[in-house]
């Protein structure tokens, strides 16, 4: 039985990023992905401009795959009442479909030297001085291990049990749907402009989220996600209908094309796990919990949490330490680039979810606001802003735009 140096499990952008880098140090990696590549993901497909800040070593392979960029956002409140044409002064978002952009990170790491193992589901794993991950396709032995299958990751529901951290719940998981239909150039550049605007609806259908329209160059990123305890207590088939029926009748998508189907798939929006790590084992990207929760973004934390990772791994492998202690290294590493920007966007999901239309009242009067939100959204500044800025400036607005309307 061939050793590896790490066994990666998920071969998403952050497995594929940690396969990488890893490799790139000279480690004998091995990445396993029950799915066949290329293969896509619910997701909004936005990157923000801090990933190639932080990961300038991936930007050859992600740059070309590119669709476009989008220079500003349309966001509604609920009612429809109050709207928002913000141009993002910076930071601007690219749009790529994530069948694409997975697969070139995926290849990213192999060109540098990673073995790539699709299509294999992970059955089990045996800890031995080491760990055997027990597959479909056979045993194989490494000297540590990366759980980065997602929310339900066989290895995270194993360091919670270690741990004594308690599952998720409808509180604290959401759900993101979305389809991407094939619209045509024509009517993409006619409708949202060489800008590629993003279209932001809040609380679709009443649920406690937000709807979207990222278009790509030919083709409508459309989707809504929310959390779970909302999204259970509706019949999701009738919203996604009154939804795209609602873009219909605002021309942003074509009145002759039928209803698209629509897939989804689980989010942590609770913030990252408070351990991540045990014997032998690490958690990467939304197996940690790496997603923010008032945008749902969690492809930068989790490729940013990858590259972190190898300081840890290297020093695991030079020491021969592998011990829960010795690795939560790297807990404290990611915990210091931006758990507290993670633990602070939980907060603010929470205020803008609860009050979205008196959120989106104040930033139609403030433009100072909407620069704030958009950095919440996008990252724009290294660590989060933290707390008191965003809070002083939405006092700031209650005082000077009084509002006395609902939610």
């Amino acid at each position: 039985m061939n050793e590896y140096d790490v066994i990666i499990c998920g071969g998403g952008p952050s497995g594929a990023t940690t396969a990488f880098y890893a490799a790139k140090a000279g480690m004998k990696v091995l990445v396993i992905d029950k799915s066949k590549f290329p293969r896509d993901k619910a997701c909004g497909g936005l990157l923000t401009a801090r990933l190639f800040d932080e990961l300038p070593e991936l930007e050859k392979y992600i740059k070309p795959i590119i669709e476009c960029p989008s220079r500003d956002v349309n966001l509604y409140s609920p009612s429809m009442k109050y709207k928002i044409d913000f141009e993002f002064p910076e930071g601007t978002p690219w749009n790529i479909t994530r069948e694409v952009f997975d697969n070139a990170v995926l290849e990213a790491a192999r060109d540098v030297g990673a073995e790539i193992l699709t299509e294999t589901r992970v059955r089990d794993f045996e800890f031995n001085g080491g760990v055997t991950v027990q597959t479909s396709n056979g045993d194989f032995k490494g000297k540590m291990v990366i759980g980065a299958t997602g929310p339900n990751d066989k290895l995270a529901t194993m360091v919670r049990e270690k741990r004594n951290i308690k599952p998720w719940n409808d509180n604290q998981m959401g759900t993101a749907l979305m389809w991407e239909p094939v619209v045509g150039k024509e009517f993409v550049d006619k409708t949202f402009s060489d800008s590629r605007s993003l279209l932001v609806h809040f609380k679709p259908g009443g649920i406690e989220g937000y709807g979207w329209v990222f278009p790509k160059k030919e083709i409508l990123n459309i989707g809504f996600g929310g959390y779970n305890r909302t999204i259970k207590s509706v019949k999701i088939k009738e919203i996604w209908e009154d939804y795209i029926n609602l873009l219909k009748e605002d021309g942003y998508f074509p009145k002759d094309q039928k209803t698209p189907p629509v897939k989804g798939a689980p989010l942590p929006l609770d913030g990252p796990l408070k351990a991540t790590t045990m014997d032998y084992t690490l958690l990467i990207g939304d197996s940690a919990g790496m997603v923010s929760p008032l945008s749902g973004e969690g492809i930068y934390y989790g490729m940013h949490a990858g590259k972190l990772a190898i300081k840890t791994i290297k020093a695991a492998l030079e020491t021969g330490d592998y011990s829960q202690k010795h690795l939560d290294q790297y807990h404290r590493d990611w915990n210091e680039v931006f758990g507290k920007e993670l633990r602070d966007l939980s907060f603010f999901a929470l205020m803008a979810l609860k009050l979205p239309e008196r959120m989106v009242y104040y930033g139609t009067r403030d433009e100072k606001l909407c620069e704030i939100f958009a950095d919440l959204f996008l990252g724009v500044t290294p660590g989060g802003l933290g707390k008191r800025k965003p809070i002083t400036r939405a006092i700031f607005d209650a005082i000077r735009y009084p509002y006395f309307g609902l939610g």
